[in-house]
């Protein structure tokens, strides 16, 4: 069921966006229960712009893809539902209990597109729990997936880490048909992810026809170096690379939002990653040409009692 907006909603919505909207990602720091609204960072101009769009208060972001939000409600709230954020039009989904894990969400299309699916992935040991629905669907249907050794060319694709590091792939075609499978990737050619003390969280991106895999490793709640990670399909191996040809990548602090801009948009630089952390308002900016972090307090005036910040890009037109 879509839920439209007036025209008036509509033209409101659309004032006060940083100008850079639907071209670079924006920082979303989400405020906490005692104060309504978020405030989004423009990185192309380095301001904070507040806005008030009632369908994020208090809520999870799943994913943004093609310019909407899987919202995936909150740890008191069931309701789930797909938002434009710069019409604020909002398409509800079937509800999630309360409890509901994931580990991956994925929109696989506009939602208006009738192949479009709804993912919410969890991986446990040795089996990939999905939850899928479709837009107008009364209620998620759910399969357990075992692994495969094959995969079929028709079919739209994620890539998943397991919780042990282990990469695979999964497919599914426009009857919600899914298939797990074990890309075979040697473990050995990525780093040890896990030491005393310390913390090595990864992420993975599609940029430019290729799988990149970032490593953050984080001492006693800080940053202290990214590594990233190519993989070459024909050798199933991890090879370690210093450039992103042009590219920016974007990770938020609940890991969830991973997002790769062409820098051919003059606004922002290059051969970057943009970090922040969980329970931390401060911005991570890791150059891999020089090899050095700068760090940043984007936002300094948002209150203590924030909730969570992520990056989404938003579009202009939800086509």
């Amino acid at each position: 069921m879509e839920v439209n907006t007036t025209e008036e909603e509509e033209e409101q919505s659309l004032q006060c966006w940083p100008p850079a909207v639907g071209l670079l990602p924006c920082l979303v720091f989400f405020h906490g229960s005692s104060e309504k609204g978020q405030t989004f960072y423009d990185i192309s101009e380095c301001r904070c712009h507040v806005k008030n769009i009632p369908g994020l208060q208090g809520k999870q972001i799943g994913t943004c893809s093609y310019g909407w939000l899987v919202i995936a409600g909150d740890s008191i709230s069931d309701d789930c539902f797909l938002l434009n954020p710069i019409s604020t039009k909002k398409i509800q989904l079937p509800s999630l209990a309360p409890d509901f894990t994931w580990t991956d969400c994925v929109l696989s299309s506009p939602p208006h597109r009738p192949e479009c699916v709804v993912m919410f992935l969890n991986f446990g040991f040795g089996i990939l729990n999905v939850k899928s629905c479709k837009p107008g669907d009364v209620e998620w249907a759910g399969q357990d997936l075992e692994l495969h050794d094959e995969w079929f060319d028709d079919s739209d694709y994620i890539y998943i880490l397991t919780c042990y590091e282990h990469l695979y792939f999964v497919e599914f075609n426009k009857s919600c048909g899914i298939t797990l499978v074990d890309l075979k990737v040697d473990d050995s050619t990525s780093p040890i992810t896990r030491s005393f003390h310390s913390d090595f969280p990864t992420y993975l991106v599609e940029t430019c026809g290729e799988l990149l895999r970032v490593h953050c490793y984080i001492l006693h709640g800080q940053l202290m170096d990214i590594s990233v990670y190519k993989l070459d399909f024909n050798e199933r191996v991890w090879i370690r690379i210093k450039k992103l040809k042009d590219q920016a990548i974007f990770i938020g602090s609940s890991g969830a939002q991973v997002l790769a801009c062409s820098t051919e948009e003059p606004r922002i630089q290059g051969n970057r990653i943009y970090l922040t952390l969980p329970e931390d308002r401060s911005l991570y900016v890791y150059d891999l040409d020089l090899c050095c972090l700068e760090v940043c307090l984007p936002c300094p005036n948002v209150k203590a009692d924030w909730i969570e910040n992520d990056w989404i890009l938003p579009l202009l037109e939800d086509k």
